[in-house]
């Protein structure tokens, strides 16, 4: 089974003020949805990490125009907890918010994922007794 956030599959990559942003896409409930996952930009290959993710549908609260700006104030505090930074500097968590909020356009452009490279794990054929019909499937992981 596909892990539900596979970093090697990526769009676009964005550093900044120790933050990495990674366009990519998340399994939830058997859909590749894309999003944008922020990790420390010194930790990348850290098995321990936890990542923050920002989901297409939860991206509008970061909005600057229609956003909910004590949603936003509220999870980039839990993000830069997680990420290691002071949650308690303002300045560190406005900026993270800006990152953020600069990269939700990215976000945006991220195409549906392409299931090309999945790896085939049954061929099924089917045949209809009555008439003879044969359908055939390729089920892929």
């Amino acid at each position: 089974m596909t892990p539900a956030l596979d970093l090697t599959k990526r769009v676009w990559t964005f550093r900044r003020s120790g933050v990495t942003a990674i366009g990519t896409w998340i399994r939830i409930e058997d859909r590749f949805r894309p999003c944008m996952v922020l990790i420390p930009a010194d930790r990348e290959y850290d098995d321990r990490l936890t990542p923050c993710v920002v989901t297409m549908d939860r991206a509008w609260i970061w909005s600057e125009d229609v956003g909910d700006p004590a949603q936003a104030a509220a999870t980039a505090f839990q993000f830069a907890h997680a990420l290691g930074f002071n949650a308690f500097d303002g300045p560190s968590v406005r900026r993270l918010a800006m990152f953020i909020a600069d990269h939700l356009g990215d976000l945006l452009s991220i195409p549906p994922y392409d299931h090309s490279d999945a790896q085939t794990v049954a061929e099924i054929t089917m045949t209809d007794p009555t008439t003879g019909k044969v359908t055939e499937a390729v089920l892929k992981e």
